[in-house]
């Protein structure tokens, strides 16, 4: 084994710990780690996506029945974490472009109220407007 091996295991960066863990603390690895996870909601809602898209192939009943479910409040929950999980990359990715070119670098914290002030007043409107239809 190598040092640097050695080094990389000691320090924990490997594995599920290395992909969740940020160098630092405080609140950007809080906005870190948000950021990975609202990634994975929208991998995972992707695949989803082709599933439910393939109902088409087998016809007009299947397609129906999707609908009848897709109607239900459970699945405009699930949208609206969907929905959150968008617009909080969103957001996020444009705090982190203006940090990482060097433009507001010292407005990192701010930025990231922003993002969270954001993203809870746009789901706050869009669970009124879809859970007030239903």
């Amino acid at each position: 084994m190598t040092t640097d091996s050695r080094t990389t295991r000691s320090t924990g960066r490997r594995g599920l710990r290395g992909w969740l863990v940020h160098p630092g603390g405080g609140s950007p690895t809080w906005a870190f780690l948000a950021n990975r996870v609202s990634a994975l909601i929208l991998v995972g809602y992707l695949y989803l996506h082709l599933v439910v898209l393939s109902m088409l192939l087998r016809g007009s009943d299947s397609w129906d029945s999707f609908l009848a479910i897709a109607g239900t409040r459970a699945f405009v929950a699930v949208d609206l974490v969907l929905f959150a999980a968008v617009v909080w990359h969103a957001a996020n990715g444009v705090r982190l472009a203006l940090v990482g070119t060097g433009i507001a670098v010292r407005r990192q914290r701010a930025l990231l109220v922003g993002v969270v002030v954001v993203t809870v007043l746009v789901i706050g409107v869009a669970a009124v407007a879809l859970l007030a239809e239903g």
